[in-house]
């Protein structure tokens, strides 16, 4: 058996190894995420998915701030599966669409690449803990990548085939991405970058024409928010060290074992080594760092993400954290300087979640999609090329919701001080 198909035997076992582990998590009653968080949101949400069953509209305010699509379409379902447990498991495996699709944007944006590599890839969504809890306890946050992901193959098709005049690849993404926002209305942000693109490779015509429509799809949003405003009620911080030292730490999460992995197995090809020469980049980062440091005040025990609680956990201090925030600099700096395009979405992320309370599970996987799909930087092209990447990356995840699993089950993080 030559290489290439025992690849492909490899990346096929791992798809369904990980497919079953999903299968069984549903049985065990998982939430490697949210340490009982995401059990509380189903509980506390199902009240309104029977409320709205029977109704066309009934306002979630008793029950969710959330924008209410989710619970509409999973209300219709339950007409028809009535049981809580089976429309769970339903819905579990309807989450599965979401590597599907994942893989299927991989072969638009990736034409060339291996079906072991996509599959591989497709496989690290089933083993994060956001996925696996939401896919396990019906959250509205699966519902919202389904829609997430449809915007980005029609985005993804359009940009390989672009077009100055409006063409029904635009129409979709715009409606799957209004889909997506009406599931979790945080997906609006990606409207900015949206528009940008639209603005700088649409006829000014057709940007006006486009500009209407949505106009047009935003409606029934407003109404909603005049009915009712408690769903752009947040956790809002003014403090913006906070919010970009923990965000920063988050994202160097996803980012920084791709970075050392190349840096480790492939390095004289990809000159990964040059990133550690850049002087500017790094003082930039490090003056951020000692800035936002002085006015950081976070309290880790609401969420911060994995770095944050492993600082206290080990360290009993921020320095680890400090650390992580300063490669996610450095690392981020690096996507800007490779694509100016990228800085809008990097600002989006950063300050979209401009919360006193920041979890992990806002960035997973979104920050990975938008990474492989959306930024450009020629990292990501490189690391694809050589399959052991892939996989080392895969278990670098498997560790994580390993990690993630023993952490929901013992505990661990709760009990920091």
């Amino acid at each position: 058996m030559n290489t290439e198909k025992k690849n492909l035997l490899y990346s096929k076992l791992i798809l369904f190894f990980s497919t079953i582990s999903l299968i069984l998590g549903f049985f065990l009653n998982e939430d490697s995420s949210g340490s009982g968080g995401f059990i509380e949101d189903f509980k506390y949400t199902w009240g309104y998915i029977e409320a709205i069953k029977y109704k066309f509209f009934v306002l979630g305010t008793q029950w969710t701030v959330h924008t209410p699509l989710h619970y509409i379409l999973i209300s219709k379902i339950n007409i028809f599966i009535t049981s809580e447990y089976y429309l769970r498991f339903f819905y579990c495996l309807i989450s599965l669409l979401i590597p599907l699709l994942f893989y299927n944007c991989l072969s638009i944006k990736f034409p060339s690449l291996n079906r072991s590599t996509k599959l591989v890839l497709s496989s690290i969504i089933i083993i994060l803990p956001a996925f696996r809890s939401s896919a396990i306890w019906l959250n509205a946050h699966n519902t919202a990548l389904i829609f997430f992901l449809l915007f980005l193959r029609f985005f993804l098709i359009w940009e390989k085939n672009q077009s100055n005049t409006i063409n029904k690849n635009i129409i979709y993404q715009t409606i799957f991405l209004a889909l997506a926002v009406y599931t979790r209305q945080y997906y609006a942000l990606i409207y900015l970058f949206l528009m940008y693109i639209f603005f700088k490779n649409l006829k000014l015509s057709e940007f006006i024409k486009i500009s209407l429509f949505i106009s047009l799809m935003t409606i029934p949003g407003f109404i909603h928010i005049y009915l009712d405003p408690r769903i752009l009620s947040g956790t809002f911080d003014t403090n913006f060290s906070n919010v970009i030292l923990v965000n920063s730490s988050i994202i160097s999460f996803y980012l920084l074992p791709m970075y050392l992995i190349m840096l480790v197995f492939n390095s004289k090809s990809l000159q990964i080594k040059n990133i550690l020469k850049k002087k500017f980049t790094i003082l930039g980062s490090l003056i951020l760092l000692i800035i936002c440091s002085f006015f950081f005040d976070y309290n880790y025990t609401n969420g911060g993400g994995f770095f944050i609680k492993l600082s206290y956990l080990i360290f009993k201090n921020e320095y680890l954290f400090f650390i992580s925030s300063f490669v996610g600099f450095i690392l981020l700096f690096e996507l800007i300087k490779f694509n100016r395009e990228n800085l809008i979405l990097i600002l989006i992320l950063i300050f979209g979640f401009s919360a006193y309370i920041i979890y992990q599970k806002y960035y997973e996987p979104m920050f990975l999609l938008l990474l492989f799909l959306v930024l450009k930087n020629n990292y990501i092209s490189n690391f694809l090329d050589y399959f052991k990447n892939i996989i080392f990356l895969f278990l670098y995840y498997l560790l994580y919701f390993f990690s993630a699993f023993l952490n929901n089950l013992f505990k661990i993080t709760k009990y920091i001080n």
